[in-house]
């Protein structure tokens, strides 16, 4: 069951690369916004990470899980066959269908993930010598996974749609569009919970 190394060839339809440094920061405006409280340099903290760090991250995922394959030895051994669908018809090799992106695209974008996220919202936010990190990030983690439970129908809805009706060349700018749904939705959970 060893699937395809992760390819770090760049997703094949030309998109603009100042698009991430726009859109990530969008949602979050957005939720800054409805809460009456706009930062800057939360903003540009956003900007930053999506223009530097989930630009790069998010299509290798998608990337990786499209590339993903079993053998049909393993795929026959393989608990969660119900995952995969053949590659091609006629063909041997197993690859993750629609559910198994899907399923694949919440495990990254789960609560570790949205701590890292709101890590970098409190870093931004916070004075450095206000900051007990020994206190934060159990903190974090809570409010992460709270979240990440809270979100979750509209979590599985959007990763419905990005994995199973985009093709791959398209699913980061899904992913752009949800994160913003989402950035003002785990913007909201930070300051509520």
């Amino acid at each position: 069951m060893s699937p395809a190394p992760m390819s770090s060839a760049p997703v094949s339809v030309a998109q603009p690369r100042w698009i991430p440094w726009v859109l990530y920061p969008a949602g979050d405006g957005i939720a800054q916004l409805i809460l009456g409280e706009v930062s800057i340099p939360r903003l540009l903290a956003l900007a930053l990470v999506g223009g530097l760090v989930y630009q790069a991250e998010t299509p290798r995922w998608f990337r990786w899980l499209d590339q993903w394959r079993l053998s049909p030895a393993m795929a026959q051994q393989w608990p969660w066959r119900w995952l995969t669908q053949p590659a091609q018809p006629h063909q041997v090799q197993y690859r993750l269908n629609w559910i198994g992106r899907m399923l694949g695209s919440m495990s990254f974008f789960s609560p570790p993930w949205i701590a890292r996220h709101m890590l970098i919202l409190k870093l931004s936010t916070t004075p450095w010598h206000q900051i007990a990190l020994t206190s934060a990030l159990p903190e974090l983690w809570l409010v992460a996974c709270k979240s990440f439970l809270t979100n979750l129908p509209i979590s599985i809805v959007g990763n419905y749609i990005i994995q199973a009706r985009f093709p791959l060349q398209y699913r980061f700018w899904g992913s752009i569009c949800m994160s913003g749904i989402m950035g003002i939705a785990f913007a909201l959970a930070y300051r509520f919970f």
